[in-house]
């Protein structure tokens, strides 16, 4: 009996008050530029808040190049490596988005703590922007959206799967699926809404989210200390 009570807890057990608030704050932003598209506040000038939100937070090449140049690191040029998950194209991609990260975030952080899945969450946004500013083509459109993270949440899931066939001597073919589902889903993208640079930065996320949960996972630290003996001992 206390067995199928604890199954039961565990079904349900809550989303993880960071993965709500991220993806609450993603669809809050998409809910304001909807409301300023309809002109239900904000004046004539809410209609291009996105174009102007685009232009200031998303990631655009330029300022990854001026980083890499040695150029003044201001707010401005800091903020718009991770601020482009904010912002997104249309009302149909936030709630995919949000709703796919919310979904992952909650099986990831059945095993991950509250500061690990935030730190997968930046890493990821991070390392999207990264790739897209070394891969992207100059004064091209720029970065916005959540994907990457949200595939990084895949690489992460992938690594859970496998951590569990492992443990359980079984076959990991299975735990390879999440990652089979980002292709199908990256392929459906292309065909909706063309082919682009941003690919880059999805596929940057998922190679993240799967290296950080060898560090981030509950035995992380003890992991860290084998490789650390490891090394030593060359």
């Amino acid at each position: 009996m206390e067995e199928k009570r604890h199954r039961k807890q565990k079904a349900f057990n809550p989303v993880s008050p960071v993965v709500v608030v991220l993806a609450a704050t993603i669809l809050g932003v998409e809910l304001v530029l909807q409301a300023g598209e309809q002109r239900l506040f904000g004046g004539p000038g809410a209609e291009g808040w996105r174009l102007e939100l685009m232009r200031n937070f998303g990631f655009h090449k330029a300022v990854f190049d001026h980083v890499l140049t040695g150029g003044t690191l201001e707010p401005k040029v800091i903020w718009p490596f991770l601020s482009y998950i904010f912002i997104n194209g249309d009302f149909i991609r936030v709630l995919i988005s949000s709703a796919l990260i919310l979904a992952m975030g909650k099986m990831i952080a059945d095993m991950f703590s509250t500061a690990a899945v935030l730190v997968l969450f930046i890493g990821c946004g991070l390392a999207g922007s990264l790739a897209f500013g070394l891969f992207s083509a100059k004064d091209g459109f720029p970065l916005i959206g959540a994907f990457p993270v949200f595939y990084g949440f895949i690489g992460t899931y992938t690594w859970i799967r496998i951590y569990e066939a492992l443990a359980k001597k079984q076959s990991i073919l299975p735990a390879f699926y999440p990652v089979i589902m980002f292709v199908i889903l990256r392929t459906a993208f292309a065909l909706m809404y063309g082919m682009s640079h941003s690919w880059m930065a999805d596929l940057a996320g998922v190679i993240t989210g799967f290296l950080l949960a060898y560090i981030l996972a509950p035995d992380g630290k003890d992991r860290i200390r084998g490789w650390i003996r490891a090394l030593r001992s060359r």
